[in-house]
């Protein structure tokens, strides 16, 4: 077989960060795979990881040709893997301070002592949340403790079961919360808005796979199955992106270098 329809065949990793279950993940983003697919007629095969920790180190050692991630995540992966900025949401990133529904409870002022569940260390929305606990008083390991859940659905889970008083999430998670998940949550802060998830591309892809890629994410948002998809994750449409659009994730990704230091054996 001649090189290039060799190349042509082979496929396409794809990873895709793990802030939904893995079931919900991969049907929303089937959309997105079969697109691709079309346009760039070879396969793609979609993976994610159980942890952020483990999309992170596949990511750092290459595992995927094109990864969609958070910003600060992206940051780290252009700065120590050398990925490439191809394409981000407009949509933006915040998070969401929830209680349970029925709760009395009003303001973050009135956590001082209590336990916070949050999707994981490692996640944007919890260094968002920290700022803003900051902001109204409350220091972590003072005022506050976390609760590591593993994911913004299990962190919610906790409060509405009433394991914890009040949990961080993700704002755009929230928006894909099944609406009987929602209904028993109250939002009571919100934080600063930060840039969504970034497509990036491995610094191995050549560049003309790079091109057809890029191109291909842009036109996805003006097709059937695009519109679907945009609208039913809440993305906002897809625009071109570059190293420029990364440098305000410095801080928080620099965060995450020193998170991920502190836990390694």
């Amino acid at each position: 077989m001649p090189l290039g329809a060799r190349a042509a065949t082979t496929p396409l990793t794809f990873g895709v960060f793990p802030n939904l279950s893995p079931e919900r993940q991969f049907r929303l983003y089937q959309l997105l795979t079969d697109y691709l697919e079309q346009r760039l007629a070879r396969p793609i095969q979609l993976y994610t990881a159980k942890t952020p920790r483990a999309f992170i180190d596949a990511t750092q050692l290459g595992n995927f040709d094109i990864v969609l991630t958070p910003p600060h995540l992206a940051w780290l992966a252009e700065q120590e893997a050398g990925y490439r900025p191809l394409a981000t949401y407009t949509g933006t990133i915040n998070g969401l301070l929830v209680v349970a529904a029925a709760s009395r409870l009003r303001s973050a002022a009135e956590l001082r002592g209590s336990t916070i569940a949050i999707p994981d260390p490692l996640a944007i929305v919890t260094m968002l949340g920290i700022s803003f606990l900051q902001e109204t008083g409350l220091r972590r390991g003072t005022d506050y403790q976390f609760v590591n859940r593993g994911s913004h659905n299990n962190a919610a889970l906790a409060v509405i079961n009433g394991e914890v008083p009040a949990a961080i999430v993700g704002g755009l998670s929230y928006s894909q919360f099944p609406e009987n998940m929602r209904s028993k949550l109250r939002i009571i802060g919100t934080t600063i808005k930060v840039k969504s998830f970034f497509f990036m591309a491995n610094p191995l892809l050549p560049p003309t796979t790079v091109q057809a890629v890029r191109e291909a994410l842009l036109t996805f948002g003006t097709t059937p199955q695009g519109r679907l998809f945009l609208d039913h994750g809440h993305f906002g449409p897809i625009l071109p992106a570059t190293a420029h659009n990364l440098t305000t994730m410095a801080r928080y990704g620099v965060e995450v270098q020193r998170l991920l230091k502190e836990s390694t054996p």
